[in-house]
């Protein structure tokens, strides 16, 4: 027999027949606040009362549950599986290097850079939340406020615009693409090979993440050529 007790403000203590096999962190994400996150803490994952389990604090907590695990964490994996838990969506970590690529890159077309405050910049905001809200809609759905999503992007963009029309964009950090986007996805393997090109000239290597939900972060991830790399999943249980 499983119980649920909470344990604090965030965490639940879990007891099979009165023996305490450990915890379950609980939280919440602003932008995504649909789905409650959970945290995996238990003593062992026993798959005989695995759908009780979940069957139980899903009733308690009224509201669809998501975790996420790196893609080696077999065991959690087997256990969110057998508990009525659907892998959804495969989050990829790059750190790469110009020796990582599949084929040489170009600086092929022109590109242009401006900060927060610029009208541009604002522009690209609003198309990085639409898609952003599109790719995710059937795993976590947005439920930012476009205020609140632009206050966490970083201060600049670059984009490649024709006729006045923003065609590819991308929020930069230093070395870090944090977000990149599209309203013309035919034109943006020439923008991510310039975008590329001068990232990789400038700093040593250059990281990034992409969602297999998202189409253009991955077409962005398959310049390179990498086996090795780690992953991260996300399971759903609505």
């Amino acid at each position: 027999m499983i119980v649920i007790e909470p344990h604090g403000t965030n965490r639940c203590q879990v007891f099979h027949s009165d023996i305490n096999i450990g915890f379950i962190s609980i939280r919440c994400n602003p932008y995504h606040a649909q789905n409650y996150y959970l945290d995996l803490e238990l003593k062992q994952y026993d798959l005989a009362n695995v759908k009780e389990l979940f069957r139980l604090l899903r009733l308690k907590l009224s509201r669809p549950l998501q975790v996420m695990l790196y893609s080696r964490e077999i065991e959690k994996s087997a256990f969110l599986l057998a508990g009525g838990f659907q892998k959804r969506r495969q989050c990829f970590e790059m750190d790469v290097s110009t020796a990582d690529l599949k084929a040489p890159i170009n600086d092929s077309i022109p590109i242009i850079e401006v900060g927060r405050g610029d009208p541009a910049y604002r522009a690209c905001c609003g198309l990085l939340y639409s898609s952003y809200r599109k790719n995710h809609e059937a795993i976590n759905p947005l439920t930012a406020t476009k205020e609140l999503f632009y206050r966490k992007l970083p201060d600049t963009v670059i984009f490649q615009q024709e006729n006045g029309d923003i065609l590819n964009f991308a929020f930069i950090e230093e070395n870090e693409i944090a977000y990149i986007g599209t309203s013309r996805q035919s034109y943006f393997h020439d923008f991510a090979q310039t975008l590329l090109s001068r990232m990789l000239t400038k700093y040593n290597s250059v990281s990034f993440e992409c969602d297999s939900c998202d189409p253009v972060a991955m077409e962005l991830r398959a310049f390179f050529d990498l086996s090795n790399m780690d992953s991260y999943d996300t399971y759903i249980l609505n």
